[in-house]
């Protein structure tokens, strides 16, 4: 009986459960309208993204006239449509295949972020195929959790043959060294192939950037090389809406707490120092859940009157969030724990 209780315990935790973007209220979108004056507040482009490493970030051409996007081939502008790199583009959502470019300008205000893959050797744009990522950088997401994702995805040459598939991925930490693929989402993520097209996708992260007190990397990025011969796609995003709930981090479930609770610097896989300062001398069982409520970590503590450190070594969890809660039968008290 005794240790279905202290399981409970556990249980009962875990349902709680360029410059970086700050989040605020329960939504962000971005239309791109305005990135002829730059990216806006937490964009980034890269090249030679990977699944283990960001990329090098690089620039994005803010022209509008110099390099075409959408294209009725000719020979008075090809030259500059097949220029690599990152670019201004007018929107699929306001431009068609059959607009000139080469004829004149076409002053269209709505505007997509866009990039021209090249040969992976392009001695002036390298590493965009495979590697071209769109990258937004939040700051934390300490009091937001249920994450959605959607956005235009444009494919913006008919001319151009090959195909390119886009994911959408995460990396969580100052500098993550791992991004993981968002498994759940709909819409077509494929450019390139003779199209032009302009679709919607959606991506749904479920508990995966839940109240991360890190910084997330949200990437729409392609890391297989393209498929086919002949010239590469150019591809748009715009339209971009990120949707989540608002919740008072882990103090929605930290009822009944007596004691200050926290975690003691940088946790890692194998070393994770939490601290207590308690008012008199109790017994309480420690519990580690993950985001999902698995218990990954589970040990008795006999509270000491004043503060002192609790050492967690050797729990081998990786790198991401988790829950900490110091509970007995008349107290709850919880931390997030961030593992680096």
């Amino acid at each position: 009986m005794k240790k279905f209780y202290l399981l409970f315990l556990c249980g009962v935790s875990a349902l709680a459960a360029n410059a970086q973007l700050t989040l605020s209220g329960t939504s962000y979108t971005q239309n791109f309208d305005g990135i002829g004056s730059g990216l806006p507040t937490g964009w980034s482009v890269y090249s030679g993204a990977g699944a283990n490493y960001i990329g090098n970030i690089t620039s994005l051409n803010t022209s509008t006239t110099m390099y075409p996007s959408v294209l009725r081939p000719d020979t008075s502008c090809i030259a500059g449509v097949v220029v690599g790199g990152f670019k201004n583009y007018p929107s699929a959502n306001v431009s068609s295949a059959g607009d000139d470019y080469c004829a004149g300008l076409l002053n269209y205000t709505n505007r997509a972020l866009g990039v021209r893959q090249v040969s992976p050797t392009n001695a002036s744009h390298p590493n965009l195929d495979s590697g071209a990522a769109f990258v937004l950088q939040l700051a934390n997401t300490t009091d937001a959790k249920n994450f959605n994702l959607s956005f235009k995805l444009q494919s913006m040459d008919s001319s151009s043959s090959r195909t390119v598939t886009w994911l959408v991925d995460y990396g969580i930490g100052s500098t993550p060294s791992t991004f993981i693929p968002a498994t759940t989402t709909t819409g077509t993520w494929t450019t390139g192939g003779h199209t032009f097209s302009n679709n919607t996708v959606t991506v749904d992260f479920g508990t995966a950037l839940d109240h991360s007190t890190s910084p997330v990397y949200i990437r729409i990025v392609t890391l297989v090389y393209s498929s086919g011969s002949g010239n590469r796609p150019s591809t748009g995003i715009d339209d971009y809406a990120l949707t989540w709930t608002s919740t008072v981090g882990v103090n929605e479930v930290a009822n009944n707490s007596t004691m200050d609770f926290t975690t003691l610097g940088e946790a890692s896989s194998n070393a994770i120092t939490l601290a207590y300062n308690a008012h008199s001398e109790e017994t309480f069982q420690l519990c580690i859940t993950d985001l999902s409520g698995r218990v990954v970590y589970s040990t008795g503590v006999d509270a000491q009157t004043g503060t002192h450190a609790i050492n967690v070594n050797g729990a081998n969890l990786a790198p991401g969030m988790y829950i900490a809660t110091l509970a007995n039968a008349t107290s709850k008290n919880v931390t997030k724990v961030m593992v680096h």
